[in-house]
């Protein structure tokens, strides 16, 4: 599920590992949700840990590899699925190819659509118009 999208900020200022302090992700989990990030957000999560009340549990990122040592085989398979994982998720994305606030709007919808799905609600076809091919968003 998709539960943020953080506004679009210039890269020369700003990077993902800021952005994500500045987001104040507490106020949008609960404390038993876990987040998975890439390895390059590993350094902020500390900042996030101390400044809130989530703590290293709320994230889930690759192993690193120290220098000069291999990763023990649970490692590098663990690194291999959450890799690919991430690679789902990022493939998503690249799919969406939207504006922010088209994503957002995306998300939202295709968020109801799993929780429909999840409680077994009934969808009526007019529920269901915006997934159509050629849906013109008012």
């Amino acid at each position: 599920m998709a539960i943020l999208v953080s506004k679009s900020l210039p890269c020369k200022e700003n990077n993902d590992g800021s952005m994500l302090v500045s987001m104040k992700i507490q106020k949008h989990i609960h404390l038993l949700d876990c987040i998975a990030v890439d390895g390059g957000y590993t350094q902020y999560i500390k900042k996030v840990v101390e400044d809130t009340e989530l703590s290293k549990k709320n994230f889930c990122y690759p192993i690193r590899k120290s220098r000069g040592k291999d990763l023990a085989q649970d490692e590098a398979n663990y690194n291999k699925i959450f890799g690919s994982f991430r690679s789902q998720i990022e493939a998503e994305f690249g799919e969406l190819a939207t504006y922010n606030l088209q994503l957002r709007i995306c998300l939202l919808l295709m968020n109801i659509k799993k929780m429909v799905a999840l409680l077994k609600l009934e969808a009526y076809p007019i529920h269901c118009a915006w997934a159509r091919d050629g849906f013109d968003f008012p």
